[in-house]
């Protein structure tokens, strides 16, 4: 996990690596947004962004609801993605939605392909302790 992220966490981390051109990483982010919610500081959700355009993202992320997302880490193409990736053991060009849940000693405890649904809500509450 780089740094600058597990350095960041207290508690658990859901990491969303998402983009703004993929329909079912847009359809989770509420879902996302309400179990952080939901799990009541023991669980903080980071979205990290694998868009090629950066003009695309930023529209996606002006036009946010006011209880959207409001902010995500951009992993531009080149050597920093790489490294993220590498260090997460996902693959270059990963299936997106891509998840990642990391303890709160920073180690990776959960990697999840593709999307998420509601009934995800009670193992992950079970994991972190709820």
């Amino acid at each position: 996990m780089p740094d600058k992220l597990s350095q960041a966490a207290q508690g658990w981390t859901w990491v969303n690596f998402w983009a703004a051109w993929c329909v079912p990483c847009k359809e989770e982010m509420p879902r996302l947004i309400e179990f952080e919610k939901k799990l009541g500081g023991k669980l903080r959700v980071v979205f990290v962004s694998l868009d090629d355009d950066q003009r695309q993202l930023d529209d996606f992320l002006k036009a946010q609801p006011e209880t959207g997302v409001r902010a995500t880490y951009w992993l531009k193409e080149g050597k920093e993605r790489e490294a993220w990736l590498t260090a997460a053991e996902i693959e270059e060009d990963p299936e997106l939605p891509t998840h990642l849940l990391v303890d709160p000693e920073g180690k990776v405890r959960c990697r999840v392909k593709g999307a998420i649904e509601d009934s995800d809500y009670p193992s992950l509450a079970q994991i972190v302790g709820r």
